[in-house]
């Protein structure tokens, strides 16, 4: 540590600055002392800067990425101020040599100890991913080996993956991926080039493409082989795989973790020797040093001297996906193009989805270390033990987030599955929490004073148990709310999934089936062991690619899998409950719905749903959902693409479904007036709620009656095939998709059957 200046300040806000730690080109970070003694890094930024508003806003998303990423593999932000009259971030003082320290004091990692930190960094850039963070300046100077693990550092140059920008050409030259090189949109494959660059550092002691100048270095990344001496074994080919020029083609965090932490042989480690990492088995000895806080600005190299870096510098700008994930699975029977999936189009009435933003990445094709399995962790280090000690559960949401406390149970092959429970088929009646509906409760408060018998409906309309949306690409903060409360109140949450890639027959980027299902495991962590209801995807079965009335020379292929492999994710957990989109009656048909809940995983789900968008009464809709179980069954065990009535149904393959009841209280809608296309799923005037949640329904195959979708929202311009904008039965301009709608919503409360109490 330096001593300050005569320049520096002696306190910023409320903490008194004890001596530099170090400098970049975006600000100074300071060794401070909180108010209650707690040391704590403080991160300055320079003036000129700092009275840039573009970069205050810049500097405001920063903050927030840094607070998304889990605390276990990072310095977890204490404390900001954007706004005052010096701009500020607050993190924790992490002690401990980095890993480039380490390398040159003591020489290249070995066997056990090599091990941990590729796996250990694997499990920091999963949790970074799932967080919608990318580092973008992943290197052996921030890598933090402290006393309680590894720590991966200083988002100085990170970029948060849910949001639009010109990527610009920063990082470190001799851990770049290609395309940082080019200067093309960068995404969470770019870290894991980096990751492999990194561990070939560590266990050869020099960069994988060599130093020199910059362009000499730049140009070898994208154009010749890298360096790998010192690996050997199933790391060896992680790391080849991980080098892989073309983004798409890499492997992703999870696909590491997953590779690194299950098989069957020995570890990869090379000869005895080498160095162990502090703490680590090995004997290797810790280099004792203190702390740098490297600040670096864009394109920058961040310090490398003794200590290792702290806190989180430079400008937010953000970049496309949330992070690859490995897509798995096969497609069941059905799916075939033209199955039968005709009729109106029917986007339903719940939110429209949101759209994952594009970028590098993609499905990984290729898969490391093809063929047999082979194990590459033998034993624990204590990096590895550090880290996965704090529980993997914890990969998507900070330390003592709501949850269980420990790891969900895994559905991979071979792994120990816990015991499953549905929460909705306990013995007595299940009660449901959501938090109260915010439209309602807004127009509740509205209309208190001017009309108050329509505010008190309202306030009865918002204390019905709803479906919670889960569709935007930053949702932690929402599950462990929910969770929480819902714990306190003894009540189960449904979630309901509406992200998928393609949704309402849009056009499909290569990278987001890969960053869809990184999300989808993200929520998973994020719901842990607690009791929880998740509906998969609205109308994902009914507008499906490859079909004529959506994009039908495309393939429902694609949509299978990324169900598919939703559901074992989400099913990891031993008490969440999955249930896959069923339609509804009549349309697309029993047969063509059976063929396409089998190629989707049913088996693997809970069930499915019917009716989200529609307005069918209950009774309606369970005999379909009957219907539709049977057809399942018979499917399921004669291999028939069709459901004849001669053939007998197996019970014990036919699926439990779920029904929803938010706007069936007064039936479909038949318009008086003639419609060449009337729209009956479009703000149908005079309908009404249905009955509340429950599972108390009194079918064997009906787990619950639920909300799923909003009473109150619009589900858009509804033309009924006239000119003009106006709905010709209500005589104004509906609200578009998803927008909440007061009159709408009055109306149904009114016609609730039963009756709002």
């Amino acid at each position: 540590m330096e001593a300050l200046r005569d320049g520096d300040p002696r306190q910023v806000g409320p903490y008194t600055l004890l001596g530099r730690l170090g400098e970049g080109g975006m600000g100074v970070v300071y060794l401070g002392r909180a108010p209650d003694g707690t040391r704590v890094a403080v991160k300055l930024i320079h003036a000129r800067m700092d009275a840039d508003p573009g970069f205050r806003r810049r500097f405001a998303r920063e903050v927030s990425a840094a607070k998304r990423v889990a605390r276990f593999c990072t310095a977890p932000v204490l404390d900001a101020d954007v706004e005052g009259d010096v701009a500020y971030l607050v993190t924790e003082h992490v002690e401990g040599p980095s890993l480039g320290d380490v390398v040159r004091s003591s020489g290249p990692l070995r066997g056990s100890a090599l091990d941990g930190l590729a796996a250990s960094m694997a499990m920091a850039l999963r949790a970074i991913h799932g967080a919608g963070v990318v580092h973008r300046d992943l290197k052996p100077s921030n890598v933090l080996l402290s006393q309680v693990g590894l720590k991966v550092i200083d988002f100085g140059i990170a970029q948060l993956a849910d949001a639009e920008v010109s990527s610009a050409i920063v990082g470190t030259p001799s851990y770049m991926s290609p395309e940082q090189v080019s200067g093309a949109t960068i995404g969470p494959a770019s870290d894991i080039f980096s990751w492999g660059c990194t561990v070939a550092f560590a266990a050869g002691g020099v960069p994988p493409f060599g130093s020199g100048s910059v362009p000499t270095v730049l140009l070898r990344i994208v154009n010749e082989t890298p360096d790998l001496r010192g690996l050997t074994g199933p790391l060896r080919e992680l790391v080849v795989a991980s080098l892989t020029k073309n983004p798409a083609l890499r492997p992703t965090a999870q696909d590491l973790m997953d590779r690194l932490s299950a098989s069957d042989m020995p570890g990869s480690g090379a000869s005895a020797g080498g160095t162990a990492l502090p703490g680590g088995a090995g004997g290797g000895r810790p280099t004792a040093q203190g702390v740098t806080a490297g600040t670096t600005g864009s394109g920058a190299t961040s310090g490398t001297g003794p200590g290792a870096t702290t806190g989180t510098t430079g400008p937010g700008a953000t970049t496309g996906t949330t992070g690859p994930g490995a897509t798995t699975g096969t497609t069941g029977p059905g799916g075939r193009a033209g199955d039968g999936a005709g009729g109106p189009h029917h986007p339903g009435d719940h939110e429209p989805p949101d759209v994952p933003a594009g970028g590098e990445g993609g499905e990984p094709r290729h898969r490391p270390a093809a063929g047999r399995q082979r194990k590459v962790v033998a034993a624990a280090s204590a990096v590895i033990v550090a880290v996965a000690g704090v529980s993997a559960a914890l990969m998507w949401r900070d330390q003592g987030s709501a949850g269980t406390g420990s790891t969900p149970a895994r559905n991979d092959a071979g792994a120990t599955r816990q015991a499953r429970e549905n929460p909705l088929r306990a013995r007595s009646e299940v009660s449901f929490y959501s938090p109260p509906e915010p439209g309602a409760s807004r127009q509740a408060a509205l209309w208190t004073k001017e009309r108050p018998a329509d505010a008190e409906l309202m306030s009865r309309l918002a204390a019905v148990p709803h479906a919670i949306r889960l569709g935007r690409p930053e949702v932690r903060s929402k599950i462990d709310e929910t969770i929480r409360a819902a714990g306190g109140r003894g009540g189960v949450p449904v979630f309901l999934v509406n992200r998928l890639p393609g949704g309402d027959c849009l056009p499909v980027e290569p990278a987001e089936p890969a960053a869809y299902q990184e999300w989808i495991k993200g929520v998973a962590h994020q719901i842990g062991q607690a009791g929880a209801v998740v509906i998969l995807e609205p109308s994902s079965l009914v507008k499906l690619p490859g079909t004529e009335k959506c994009d039908k020379d495309g393939s429902p292929d694609q949509r299978y899998r990324d169900l598919r492999q939703a559901v074992r994710s989400l099913k990891s957990n031993p008490r969440t409950a999955v249930y896959l989109d069923g339609s509804q009656d009549f349309w697309p048909g029993t047969d063509v719905m059976a063929r396409r809940l089998i190629a989707a995983g049913i088996e693997e789900a809970d069930g499915f749903f019917v009716n989200t968008a529609g307005f069918e009464r209950t009774d309606e809709s369970v005999e379909y959902g009957k219907a539709l179980s049977a057809c399942v069954s018979v499917q399921l065990s004669t291999g028939r693409d069709a459901c004849p009535k001669d053939v007998p149904v197996d019970r014990s393959r036919m699926p439990h479904f779920v029904v929803d009841t938010a706007r069936n209280g007064q039936g479909s809608w038949e318009p008086a007036k003639k419609y060449d296309d009337p729209q009956v799923w479009c703000n149908p005037p005079g309908r009404g709620v249905g009955p509340r949640p429950t599972t108390a329904t009194g079918e064997e195959l009906v787990d619950a009656y639920l909300w799923i979708a909003r009473p109150g929202t619009s589900g858009g311009r509804c033309r009924r095939d006239t000119d003009g904008e106006k709905d010709p039965e209500r005589g104004v301009v509906s609200p578009e998709l998803g927008e909440w709608w007061a009159d709408l919503a009055l109306e149904r409360a009114k016609n609730a059957n039963p009756p709002l109490r």
